[in-house]
């Protein structure tokens, strides 16, 4: 349904515009019936709104736990950043928040820790005032460096890993203490948050032009700070302690009054942040190409269905670490659709009731002539149900199987595949146990 949105849910088994993919899984009574009784946990156990302990993720909160325990198991890239996104909605909930200034104004508002892949380690969705809670042995830095410090307890210490963070979460007392943990941090800063640093003002950058560059460095508790304020169209200042202004890039700009692009100077600590920053914003448009948008007036499903496309997007991330050749997204959620609709299902069973015009069409156009059948799912072809050989007299065409030359009348009726299965050959077995 996110691959091929249509308008209402119902849509997808309605004869105009139909798809029988969804409709041949189960009827629409069915799937309105599994997304009324969805549910996550025990309302027995709900704490009244106004009483100690009362949480407001509580109705999905044992599948969060769960999924950030399996996130956990993910090992850390070197570099990770720490950001915002929004989850769209408008439904009537007290954690929505509404940001003018973002693509989706409405919406839950989630703190993600990313790697550069866009592969999303830790989460913690936003919901007021019980959100400022740090862990245990974590000093209180206020409400923005409370996030990066809950997040940061996913990154490993002393081991060389850098995190990036903007300047809403950049405090002079989260860099030192991150630091003296062993993490290197990096992050665009506000000049009022760091006290006794005077740079130039904005006047003063601009008439020494653009690419031109301030330091001032300084120790806190041990920890060695550098301030970088850089003047490009406005300023940029960063805070680190690990990297300064050196060794000093380039940047290719366009000067509107020459009307030609120029190389200007850039601190090193600019062009490290702009490198490694960008995670969560690449999780986002990968998340916005086939999104999750059926539509219910349970506030938490938006929730759950967003974490449902977190979690493709992150198999895909993972799947293309350990395969050399590409699949695109939309394939790669295609297949995992099409393995979780068939696999360990019976093919054999009847369905009750007057036969689908659907179905019916679908079974024509299995019967024309037309490109190469594509080859199932690996858990597809092991599930060890309904894998029967069928002989078909006039459909002779060459085995499915790689390691095969030879052509064969015997077909699997699940895979709908040619395999050999002769006294010479059993590719048959071979394909469905190797």
């Amino acid at each position: 349904m996110s691959i091929i949105q249509l308008p209402q849910a119902r849509n997808y088994w309605s004869p105009h515009l139909g798809h029988h993919k969804v409709s041949a899984v189960m009827t629409c009574n069915r799937w309105e019936e599994i997304k009324r009784f969805i549910h996550f946990n025990n309302n027995d156990n709900f704490i009244p709104r106004g009483t100690p302990g009362h949480d407001k993720l509580f109705k999905i909160r044992p599948f969060l736990d769960s999924l950030q325990e399996r996130l956990n198991k993910i090992p850390v890239e070197e570099n990770v950043a720490v950001d915002e996104q929004i989850i769209p909605t408008k439904a009537r909930s007290t954690i929505k928040q509404y940001n003018p200034k973002k693509p989706h104004k409405w919406g839950y508002k989630v703190f993600v820790l990313s790697g550069i892949s866009g592969f999303s380690y830790s989460f913690d969705i936003f919901a007021g005032s019980q959100s400022n809670v740090v862990p245990v042995d974590v000093p209180d830095l206020g409400t923005s460096s409370n996030v990066v410090l809950k997040l940061a307890q996913r990154v490993p210490k002393h081991m060389n890993h850098k995190i990036f963070f903007d300047n809403w979460f950049t405090s002079v007392p989260l860099v030192v203490y991150v630091s003296k943990n062993g993490i290197l941090p990096l992050g665009t800063a506000r000049l009022n948050r760091i006290p006794g640093c005077k740079m130039l003002s904005e006047k003063e950058f601009k008439k020494l032009g653009r690419g031109s560059w301030q330091e001032k460095t300084a120790i806190k508790d041990d920890v060695k700070l550098s301030t970088v304020c850089w003047y490009d169209n406005k300023i940029v200042t960063t805070l680190s302690s690990y990297v300064g202004s050196q060794p000093i890039g380039s940047k290719q700009r366009f000067f509107r009054s020459e009307k030609c692009y120029k190389d200007v100077q850039c601190p090193q600590t600019i062009l490290k942040y702009n490198e490694y920053m960008g995670g969560v914003d690449l999780l986002d448009s990968m998340l916005d190409y086939y999104r999750i948008k059926i539509r219910s007036k349970k506030w938490y499903l938006r929730i759950f269905f967003h974490f449902i496309d977190m979690c493709v997007v992150n198999s895909w991330l993972l799947w293309r670490t350990q395969n050399e050749f590409y699949m695109p997204l939309a394939d790669f959620k295609v297949a995992i659709a099409d393995a979780l609709c068939i696999s360990g299902k019976s093919v054999l069973s009847r369905k009750r009731g007057r036969p689908s015009a659907n179905l019916e069409h679908a079974y024509l156009e299995k019967t024309k002539r037309g490109p190469a059948a594509e080859i199932p799912q690996i858990e597809v072809r092991k599930d060890g149900i309904d894998h029967l050989p069928e002989w078909r007299e006039n459909e002779r065409n060459r085995c499915k199987h790689p390691d095969c030359k030879y052509q064969s009348y015997i077909y699997c009726v699940k895979c709908q595949l040619p395999l050999c299965l002769n006294k010479d050959r059993n590719c048959y077995l071979r394909f469905h146990t190797e």
